[in-house]
């Protein structure tokens, strides 16, 4: 299978799943007014004003909730309504399955993350230039959040209490990207300079490389079990 065609199979998988999600736009809003109602309490808390810590944290807080909600129904859905099988008729890789996850997944982050830097900007008096800064570390940890969550995903996807333990794998997995984001993200909003930040960049990428070879060397067996 050529490059190309891994990659545009990838992606209209993506594409089905971004109509199927927009089509039943209550998951989405669900996702963005519970992103609304954190940074409201988060505002009501401190005033209108959150130092730049305390607003990182709740940022990459309010993502993995948001990324909880949002990877509960990646292979789940095709599980549950069947369509599972259908996917695996499709004359790919197994990867390009995965991979299709992890763009519909990164999509829905990047949404949630555009919509809470705004909320942060106006309700928790974040500087809006260093929030813009701030938005390819929160675009690589959406990557890696996505990836993390499709594989997860996958691998819970025929067991019983498949949601609830999504939540409890999904946590220590993503441990380093929260707290290496949230290094990252706290800095730069305080203003720090890029080499100070590319310690906890560094780590955010060394775990997207790891779960990217740890996914590309078993998930043509999860997919299968």
């Amino acid at each position: 299978m050529s490059l190309y065609a891994f990659v545009q199979t990838a992606v209209s998988i993506a594409e089905k799943d971004m109509r199927v999600e927009f089509r039943r736009s209550y998951e989405v809003l669900s996702v963005l007014i519970f992103s609304l109602g954190a940074v409201m309490v988060c505002s009501y808390t401190f005033s209108g004003y959150a130092a730049p810590e305390v607003a990182s944290a709740f940022l990459w807080i309010i993502l993995f909730f948001a990324a909880i909600l949002i990877f509960t129904t990646s292979f789940t859905r095709e599980s549950d309504r069947g369509t599972l099988g259908g996917l695996k008729t499709i004359p790919c890789s197994s990867l390009a399955i995965l991979l299709g996850k992890i763009i519909y997944g990164a999509f829905m982050l990047l949404v949630t993350e555009i919509v809470l830097s705004m909320f942060s900007v106006v309700f928790l008096g974040i500087d809006i230039i260093r929030m813009i800064s701030a938005m390819p570390i929160l675009l690589i940890g959406a990557l890696a959040l996505s990836s993390a969550g499709s594989f997860i995903s996958g691998l819970v996807m025929f067991s019983e209490g498949k949601t609830l333990l999504l939540s409890f794998l999904l946590f220590p997995v993503c441990l380093p990207v929260l707290m290496s984001g949230n290094v990252a993200t706290s800095q730069i909003l305080s203003g720090s300079s890029m080499s100070e930040v590319m310690p906890a960049v560094e780590m955010l990428i060394a775990f997207l490389m790891i779960i990217t070879f740890v996914m590309s060397s078993t998930f043509e067996f999860v997919i299968e079990e």
